[in-house]
């Protein structure tokens, strides 16, 4: 169920942001929408670094907490929780296109799950953390970058698009890389069976 889920949000979300933000659409259904995806997404990306890292903490040998993610968990969400909150309603008053991403939560996610990569036993476990700590904080740079890029260079400029774009393609291939360090891609051997 949870697949099915996450491919419906990822299909609203390419078709609001990508096709809303870059058009002149900026009616207020619009702006809730692309508002509710964006908030939700900042909301299921923390639910899945927390539920990953508790289990690369299972995966540890040692059991160690990665950066007492145990305690710190709370804190973190209820930021992510009220972060989205403030997203969502700076989007209904000033257009999603607007919302200025906040990435703190989600950075110290990434910084846990790549110590969690380290620390891991499970050899395909530690690829797919690694691959997926690289991706958010891809990700994290691009967001944290749009914003002193675009102070930097005229407004309109290509090359600020050009390096944030970069930095969301190696994202995106770090995400590739992820999910593909998650399925086995040697040759599969049947079972040997004797006609009878």
């Amino acid at each position: 169920m949870f697949d099915s889920v996450s491919i419906i949000f990822f299909f609203l979300w390419v078709l609001v942001v990508g096709l809303f933000s870059y058009a002149a659409y900026s009616t207020l259904s619009v702006n809730i929408l692309g508002g509710l995806l964006i908030s939700s997404g900042f909301i299921v990306l923390f639910a899945w670094i927390d539920s990953t890292v508790r289990v690369a903490r299972r995966s540890d040998p040692l059991l160690r907490d990665t950066l007492r993610w145990s305690r710190l968990r709370y804190f973190i969400g209820f930021v992510t929780v009220f972060g989205a909150i403030s997203a969502l309603l700076t989007s209904i008053n000033s257009g999603f296109a607007l919302v200025a991403p906040f990435g703190g939560a989600l950075f110290f996610g990434a910084i846990a799950l790549l110590i969690s990569a380290r620390r891991s036993g499970d050899t395909t476990l530690r690829r797919h953390l690694k691959w997926m700590g690289l991706a958010i904080v891809m990700l994290w740079l691009a967001s944290q970058l749009t914003g002193i890029l675009f102070r930097i260079f005229p407004a309109g400029s290509l090359a600020a698009e050009a390096i944030t774009y970069s930095l969301v393609a190696v994202g995106g291939f770090c995400l590739y890389r992820s999910a593909r360090s998650l399925v086995p891609l040697g040759h599969l051997s049947l079972p040997d069976v004797s006609p009878a």
